[in-house]
């Protein structure tokens, strides 16, 4: 961060707090996938089509700022993110299974990768919407 004309150090404790907020997002995308899954073999209420919308929104607004934090500012990661899903089922039209396969790799890839992580979270959303768009309809 430039000061004037001195270089300050960066924020002691962003590093912390990214790593935080990434682990904080990759758990509740869990969570949500989850409740998918499971809440109608357990009598609960799945999330509802505009909590998945409004899920996947945030899901592409994190994988901007894992992007940003990686140099890439202006990588169009819905656009990304829809690609890979869509290779990911290509043999099987599951979207659960996808969102799920590409969270296991966001959480295995971390912050440390960049772009790639970026665009597999954006390929969970991806996920999501396709989950919103077929609500009341979804199978295991």
């Amino acid at each position: 961060m430039l000061n004037g004309m001195t270089v300050m150090p960066p924020f002691p404790h962003a590093e912390l707090r990214n790593q935080q907020a990434f682990e904080t997002c990759v758990a509740t995308t869990l969570q949500v996938l989850a409740a998918m899954e499971f809440a109608p073999a357990l009598h609960h209420t799945q999330p509802t089509r505009e909590t998945l919308l409004a899920f996947s929104t945030e899901l592409d607004r994190h994988a901007l700022e894992i992007a940003a934090l990686a140099g890439e500012r202006f990588l169009d990661l819905p656009a990304l993110g829809q690609a890979w899903y869509e290779r990911l089922v290509v043999e099987r039209d599951e979207p659960l299974q996808a969102a799920y396969h590409a969270l296991h790799s966001v959480a295995y890839l971390g912050l440390a990768g960049g772009s790639t992580t970026a665009l597999l979270l954006s390929a969970v959303g991806y996920a999501l919407r396709v989950l919103a768009q077929r609500e009341g309809r979804v199978s295991h």
